[in-house]
């Protein structure tokens, strides 16, 4: 049961408690010693097994409590069979706590039997006839004993229901809270990969740079080291053999030709590794590729009239709003589609992330929101996100561009340069 009905529960309950204490001192005539240390232990016992049944973690504990609030109270009502007053709030006291501390449907079917013992111990001196404490059999109403009984019933149904509903409600925020957390461990694992992907191809790039530096080192450093020779050889000659000298001055342009072309070909090699990198384009659907294996949220990316890559400023930085923007749609919006569009205008390159997530009760600026306004503040652009008219959470990047880096179709007729989707 959640804290605030629990609250109002045990508050109405103790509330019935000491009512029957009031009525007990004030408006019932206690005759004789017997009578008054029954109701006195009876009253004590009541009190002591609804405090178990509050209080209680386990499950034996909880049901002798139980019994004994129930024992306690056919000998209580025994005691005042008439008084059918003080066994309504007792009784209402009893079968309140009850439900709230038991588990549904333990809960109800034991106040089914409660109900059931206290009706058929309702007229007691009827079943075992005149006692001590009872010598004249009172008597008791019909419909008074039944809305008693009616009484207790839909308390007990009331209740329990309760109870139930509260149960629900506590596994529903447990499994919302579960999720959260799952979502929270889904989105790092995703930025991890990502990070991890392109570290990886980072790591492969740099090795094959060093491979490609070393082969142009060693090429460079042998064809000098022969060149060096043959003009050292060359000059020790002092032109006295003209012959030899031209072998020398030959064999010396042909080393030269060599290294050459062998450092031509590591240059070759070593642009395109470079070309290699994704950058731009490349990198923003190696993004969605990576973001909808490990989510299964669909991702549509528009290009639009923007180039394969531009920068290495202005890359990085729509690389990551992008993938923040993407992380966000997931783990706040709860996002199933998201659009990423790109478009230049007027050499401004417009980014806009729009999700069909539930939006933002309220937008605060995080970490993630920080950092991308940093990076697009820093290439004099602007960054506006809110939630969109028609539903979930949109995010608008505008960072200007230097003319040499805007297509020059952006600027005529606005027909897209490259491909407008890569799915």
């Amino acid at each position: 049961m959640s804290r605030r009905a629990g609250v109002i529960v045990k508050s109405t309950a103790t509330l019935l408690y000491l009512i029957t204490l009031y009525l007990l001192l004030f408006h019932f005539s206690i005759e004789g010693v017997e009578l008054f240390v029954t109701l006195l232990i009876s009253y004590v016992f009541i009190g002591l097994s609804l405090v178990g049944l509050l209080v209680s973690k386990q499950t034996v504990p909880l049901w002798f409590s139980w019994i004994g609030a129930l024992v306690s109270l056919v000998v209580f009502g025994y005691s005042i069979e008439g008084y059918l007053t003080i066994k309504l709030c007792l009784g209402v006291a009893f079968l309140m706590t009850a439900s709230m501390t038991l588990r549904w449907p333990r809960n109800l079917i034991s106040d089914g039997i409660a109900i059931a013992v206290l009706t058929m111990f309702q007229r007691t001196s009827s079943l075992f006839g005149e006692t001590l404490l009872v010598k004249t059999p009172p008597h008791i109403d019909v419909s008074a004993e039944v809305a008693l009984i009616a009484v207790f019933s839909a308390t007990a149904v009331v209740v329990s229901l309760v109870q139930l509903l509260s149960e629900r409600l506590s596994e529903a925020e447990q499994t919302v809270s579960h999720l959260d957390v799952t979502i929270d461990r889904l989105s790092q694992f995703n930025q991890d990969l990502q990070r991890y992907a392109r570290m990886a191809d980072e790591e492969a790039i740099t090795k094959e740079r060093n491979r490609i530096s070393r082969e142009i080192h060693d090429i460079s450093g042998y064809i000098f080291t022969n060149l060096i020779a043959l003009m050292d050889a060359a000059i020790s000659m002092g032109g006295k053999n003209p012959e030899a000298l031209m072998e020398l001055h030959l064999a010396a342009r042909a080393q030269a030709k060599e290294g050459l072309q062998e450092t031509r070909r590591a240059l070759r090699e070593l642009r395109a590794s470079d070309s290699h990198r994704d950058r731009g384009i490349a990198a923003i659907f190696k993004i969605k590729t990576v973001f909808e294996r490990v989510t299964g949220i669909t991702v549509n990316i528009e290009t639009g009239n923007m180039p394969p890559h531009f920068n290495d400023e202005i890359d990085m930085a729509i690389y990551r709003v992008v993938q923040e923007a993407l992380t966000n749609a997931m783990r706040h919006g709860r996002a199933k589609t998201i659009n990423v569009q790109f478009w230049i205008v007027q050499n401004t390159l417009e980014l806009c992330v729009q999700d069909d997530g539930v939006g933002a009760k309220e937008i605060a600026k995080g970490i993630g929101l920080s950092g991308m306004e940093e990076r697009v503040g820093h290439l004099g652009g602007i960054i506006r996100a809110a939630n969109a008219p028609e539903g979930g959470f949109r995010l608008v990047v505008k960072i200007p561009l230097h003319p040499s880096l805007v297509p020059t179709v952006s600027q005529g007729t606005g027909v897209p340069v490259e491909g407008k989707d890569g799915n």
